[in-house]
């Protein structure tokens, strides 16, 4: 190859490389497919073939241009004439500076860190942890540290580092202070050799603590929603607002006493006149204060259906809150399988996809023998470029379907989740109509609201005609006055009045607006009666519904129980019946699609039954 030719291929390597690791930064390796790297470089896929065999060996550069300045690290503290501080300043400042030079290198090793166990990065991201590791080992065995104490010195090393990036990641490599790997390596060796300098080492360190994820099962799900959910910690604010207002109305059926006060000073007195003379009136100093009673007696019946009002708004809030509490545990249980549906999903075109390069191995091998021509290699590759989109797309339909069920438990989008449910809901025959039907009318709380505001229209009604009946309450009053010129009356300036009595308000007309408001609570009566009937109505159809879809995804459950398996042995027959000549390829890709379609269908009809049995249980207000 020609120097020009040369230096362009070794650019179109290291635009594939730089390109390559920025994706997998951002959506970890597994998420990222040739062929959005394709797109995203503007490449043919035979052009990223030729620079790399496949996926793996991309992984593998990408990850080995990356990591080549350990090389150079392992060869700096290996030289002599430095002590263990510089030796660890040296490893810091390495890792710092090299943060700062490629920002996205923290991101790409968290994403390392929560890729599969079994993944080719992983595995390279381990040799290089051991390499590194056993490297510093040799370091502190020079420096005659006792096994254990060195391990603890590469356990806080590997702190500071893992908080380098997690700093980087949260704030950006610009907010780490450049001298903090001196600071840290000087107080490392001086804990390595003191224990009391140790402690306080470690507490002047940043605490570091790998984020646990949250593990929930789909009841601890349900029970953290019903704790953090806005809807149910609104409706049982109701609940106790209208536990307040029945001592709000009880409270008018008390005597209600109050006490005033005043003091007036006469800047100028009034007068009078009286046979042509002029008479000035009062004190300069005025004083009254009054201890006043009053006590309903009879309001035509508008405290006790107060009273009784209160009441059903109270048994309204606390139905209100069940229906919160019922809505959200069937919202949360629903999503929670969602969830393992999309990654049960996204798990089985991952297995399709992995069959169908296993089945391009065995034809590319079939092919360099002659036995396969060059059209089933391409049809082959065509069929496992098809595959690929769909896996990134379950996986996105999972961490999307994720971050709806955090929002729903009330935890922060970043926080790690893992579910630990399975949909495990075995079919079964629901019960009869007719029990389901009394269940719900007797549990849902919305039938329940229904009647409660049928109940509150029937009292409104008495209330509005209490506007004809009169109004009685009695009264008591206890009064001082006093005037003088001086700062407060004496005994003979002053004097007390005791007064007491009953009044009677006796409406006679008020232009028709008791009698409109009277028509308007009979016909709100009739609008609560015909709704109490629709509701009841609604939930006839809701709980057949729910009834019919847990029956037929029951039974689908149950006729495809035995296909997976039964597509599984044919593709192993015809694999077997292929490699040995006796099938053609699309006989395989065929039995691959049977497979694909039978783990599908059954997935989704394990779904089926666990949502309509949520659905269900909602119906009938369980």
């Amino acid at each position: 190859m020609n120097p020009p030719r040369q230096k362009r291929a070794e650019e179109t390597r290291r635009r594939i490389l730089g390109t390559a690791a920025a994706m997998m930064a951002e959506r970890g390796p597994d998420a990222v497919s040739m062929r959005e790297l394709s797109a995203r470089l503007k490449i043919t896929k035979p052009v990223l073939y030729y620079y790399f065999k496949d996926k793996d060996a991309l992984i593998k550069a990408a990850f080995e241009e990356g990591t080549r300045h350990f090389k150079d690290l392992r060869v700096e503290i290996d030289q002599p004439g430095l002590d263990l501080e510089s030796r660890l300043e040296k490893v810091f400042s390495n890792h710092l500076a090299f943060i700062r030079r490629y920002p996205e290198m923290p991101k790409c090793a968290l994403k390392i860190m929560s890729s599969p166990s079994e993944g080719t990065l992983s595995h390279l991201a381990r040799d290089l942890k051991e390499r590194n590791r056993s490297a510093l080992r040799t370091m502190l065995k020079r420096e005659k540290f006792p096994p254990q104490a060195a391990e603890d010195v590469l356990h806080m090393i590997s702190s500071v580092i893992e908080h380098f990036m997690i700093e980087a990641r949260e704030k950006g490599a610009s907010a780490i202070d450049k001298g903090l790997p001196r600071r840290l390596a000087r107080l490392i060796c001086a804990g390595a050799r003191s224990l009391k300098s140790a402690a306080l080492a470690l507490l002047l360190l940043p605490a570091f603590t790998a984020a646990e994820p949250v593990t929930l099962g789909v009841e601890q799900a349900v029970e953290l929603a019903l704790e953090n959910n806005t809807d149910v910690a609104n409706a049982e604010r109701g609940r106790l607002i209208y536990k307040e207002k029945i001592r709000e109305y009880w409270g008018t059926i008390y005597p209600q006493l109050s006490a005033a006060a005043a003091y007036t000073r006469n800047i100028e007195k009034p007068s009078l006149f009286f046979g042509g003379n002029r008479i000035e009136l009062g004190s300069d100093n005025a004083w009254s204060a009054s201890l006043d009673l009053n006590q309903i007696l009879w309001a035509g019946g508008k405290v006790s259906t107060g009273i009784r009002m209160a009441g059903i708004y109270s048994d309204s809030s606390a139905e209100r809150l069940r229906s919160a509490r019922n809505s959200v545990r069937k919202a949360v249980t629903q999503m929670y399988y969602s969830v393992l549906l999309s990654k049960a999903m996204a798990d089985i075109q991952e297995e399709t996809l992995g069959l169908s390069r296993q089945h391009l191995s065995v034809i590319e091998a079939r092919y360099k023998q002659g036995l396969a021509s060059d059209l089933a290699l391409l049809r082959q590759r065509v069929e496992v470029s098809n595959n690929e989109p769909a896996v990134t797309q379950n996986l996105n339909y999972y961490e999307a379907g994720l971050l709806a069920l955090k929002d729903l438990l009330g935890l922060d989008p970043d926080a790690e989740l893992e579910l630990t449910g399975a949909m495990g809901c075995s079919p079964a025959e629901p019960g009869p109509l007719d029990e389901l039907y009394r269940s719900a009318m007797a549990a849902r709380p919305e039938y329940r609201l229904a009647g409660l505001e049928k109940k509150l229209a029937a009292q409104n009604a008495t209330l509005e005609k209490a506007g004809h009946y009169p109004y009685l309450n009695a009264f008591a009053s206890r009064g001082f006055q006093g005037q003088t010129d001086s700062s407060f009356p004496g005994a003979d300036e002053r004097s007390w009045a005791l007064t007491a009595g009953v009044r009677l308000n006796l409406p006679l007309f008020s232009g028709g607006s008791v009698s409109s408001r009277v028509k308007q609570a009979g016909l709100a009566l009739q609008v609560a009666e015909e709704n109490l009937a629709r509701a009841e109505r609604g939930l006839k159809i809701t709980v057949k519904k729910a009834w019919l879809e847990l029956k037929e995804s029951s039974q689908r459950l149950a006729s495809q129980a035995a296909a997976v398996e039964t597509a599984r042995k044919a593709l192993a027959a015809t694999e077997l019946r292929f490699k040995s000549g006796l099938a053609g390829q699309l006989d395989l890709n065929d039995t691959t699609l049977a497979l694909n379609r039978a783990q599908t269908l059954y997935t989704q009809a394990q779904h089926d039954v666990c949502s309509a049995a949520a659905e269900l249980d909602w119906a009938a207000g369980k």
